[in-house]
């Protein structure tokens, strides 16, 4: 299991949560690992750099022969900013990281998959796409694309026997959410339908959902959790 972002917050429960499950998995974040368990591989590698993604993706090929499954995590969520206020500075290393890394990160790795005629990708967008909500105009066209890539690439690869689906989750309490502040994520779970935070565990449980072998007909499809969109 490929899973990116994996330094900390969800990437890095996901990561260990799969690990304990008896998966083999390869993380990569910009910055050193965090994590150290027998079954996980850390690289430090920028998803947003097209030719460490091609290197990294070749290294797991060339080392496991087969990836089974991808999870593209890694992603970057600003601070609420109208978008008249929004400057390129900001907007610029979100549509990079959220949007071309996961492009760069999903088309590498669908060549392996191709040529092994199966395998499970699984892209996270968020519940900001869904709440509509003032302030996140950026991220949320960010994760917007995520969708529709995903949806695309499902079709394309549909043939070969892997599938694509993408997970918008709600809200988890990691450090990204704290600093925001507890009024902040008061309001964003109001908006929601089921007004709680996820756990790790619930978000993994749709992952391995997407991932196993009896959800092979299972493709282009997004799961929202806590809210109806």
């Amino acid at each position: 299991m490929v899973i990116t972002g994996t330094r900390t917050g969800i990437g890095r429960g996901m990561a260990e949560h799969f690990v304990n499950k008896g998966y083999l998995v390869a993380g990569c974040s910009r910055g050193a690992a965090t994590l150290e368990m027998e079954g996980y591989q850390h690289v430090q590698v920028d998803v947003c750099d097209e030719r460490q993604v091609r290197q990294w993706i070749r290294s797991l090929q060339n080392g496991y022969r087969h990836i089974d499954v991808l999870v593209c995590n890694a992603g970057l969520a600003p601070a609420a900013l109208l978008l008249t206020m929004t400057p390129g500075e900001v907007l610029e290393p979100l549509l990079r990281t959220n949007v071309s890394g996961t492009y760069y990160v999903c088309r590498e790795v669908a060549k392996v998959m191709m040529l092994q005629r199966s395998g499970r990708i699984i892209t996270v967008s968020s519940m900001a796409v869904g709440l509509h909500e003032e302030g996140t105009s950026a991220y949320s066209a960010s994760k917007s694309a995520v969708v529709e890539m995903t949806k695309i690439l499902a079709k394309e690869l549909a043939p070969l026997g892997v599938t694509c689906n993408v997970i918008a989750p709600s809200m988890v309490m990691t450090e990204a959410v704290e600093a925001l502040g507890e009024s902040v994520a008061a309001r964003a779970l109001q908006k929601l339908t089921i007004k709680r935070t996820l756990t790790i565990e619930e978000i993994c449980n749709v992952i391995s959902f997407f991932a196993a072998p009896e959800s092979a007909c299972i493709t282009g499809q997004v799961i929202h959790m806590g809210l109806v969109s």
